[in-house]
């Protein structure tokens, strides 16, 4: 498995280097804000919201990213909700393929609708900051690979500033869970950033 990460990372992040003509595209997810499941097998008893960054280095059918943020879950079926609030920090390395913030005219137009639908893997890193884990609890705090599926559609209103609605599916090889995102990515189009 690491030297399968490795190897579509590397491949990754070498043909976003020599993509286009003009060069890669670099996108920056700030924020992006969301509502999570962590593991959807027990739902009912964790969910919450999260708020994160990342930055793209993309092309129109991939994109490789570096990032992070903080998911805050709760148990809604506690005794004592106040108690039950888990704040969890993370960092990723992703690489992705597949349709990248993309339409028929490869985002060359604005005032069109546009989307992604991406297989992603990398690196994630979840920090756990309970002072006590539950005995028998499955680990999935620390160093983890991510297989996941990226699903968003946005309205192009200019080439700087986007915002665009992301559903995302991920698989945790290492804990056994499956995790579900659904929230906004505002992004900025930095190759744009002297133009506006």
């Amino acid at each position: 498995m690491q030297k399968v990460l490795l190897a579509f990372l590397f491949s990754t992040c070498s043909l976003m280097a020599f993509s286009q003509h003009t060069g890669p595209r670099l996108f920056w997810d700030i924020p992006n804000f969301y509502a999570a499941a962590p593991d959807i097998s027990t739902i009912e008893n964790q969910m919450g919201l999260g708020i994160g960054t990342a930055f793209n280095v993309a092309t129109f059918w991939g994109t490789s990213r570096v990032g992070g943020g903080t998911t805050v879950t709760l148990d809604p079926k506690s005794a004592d909700i106040g108690n039950s609030f888990l704040v969890t920090p993370y960092m990723l390395l992703e690489g992705g393929a597949g349709i990248y913030r993309s339409n028929g005219n490869q985002c060359a137009q604005t005032k069109h609708s546009a989307f992604t639908a991406m297989a992603v893997l990398g690196l994630r890193y979840d920090i756990d900051t309970r002072s006590l884990r539950p005995a028998g609890e499955t680990n999935n705090y620390g160093l983890n690979y991510v297989v996941g599926a990226e699903l968003g559609y946005f309205y192009i209103r200019n080439m700087l500033r986007n915002t665009e609605i992301v559903l995302r599916g991920n698989y945790f090889p290492k804990a056994k869970i499956v995790s579900a995102t659904f929230g906004f990515k505002f992004f900025l189009n930095i190759r744009e950033m002297g133009r506006y």
